[in-house]
């Protein structure tokens, strides 16, 4: 998917999560990006509103990674566990 928001800049966490909703019916409960965490619905509300604001690239200097321009989201939707995401193919992203 190229991870661009409606503003025309990269696409927020809580943008990618709306897109899977939309696109596929799936309500995502974790969203990562490698062994990094981007959202995890189990944390309190005022680090899962901080997960949701967050350009995808953001964790990405944090990370050692900067200037990385594609992405493979891994996420574990309601109902699954954490196993599940392993059988899921990751969702390509590619940044503006």
């Amino acid at each position: 998917m190229r991870a661009v928001g409606a503003d025309g800049q990269e696409m927020t966490v809580q943008e990618v999560l709306d897109w899977l909703q939309r696109t596929h019916g799936w309500t995502v409960t974790m969203l990562l990006r490698g062994h990094t965490v981007l959202y995890d619905r189990e944390e309190d509300e005022e680090t899962r509103t901080r997960q949701r604001a967050q350009r995808l690239s953001e964790n990405l200097e944090d990370a050692g990674e900067p200037g990385q321009r594609e992405l493979e989201l891994y996420y574990v939707c309601e109902g699954e566990d954490a196993e599940a995401e392993d059988a899921r193919p990751p969702l390509l992203c590619s940044l503006p």
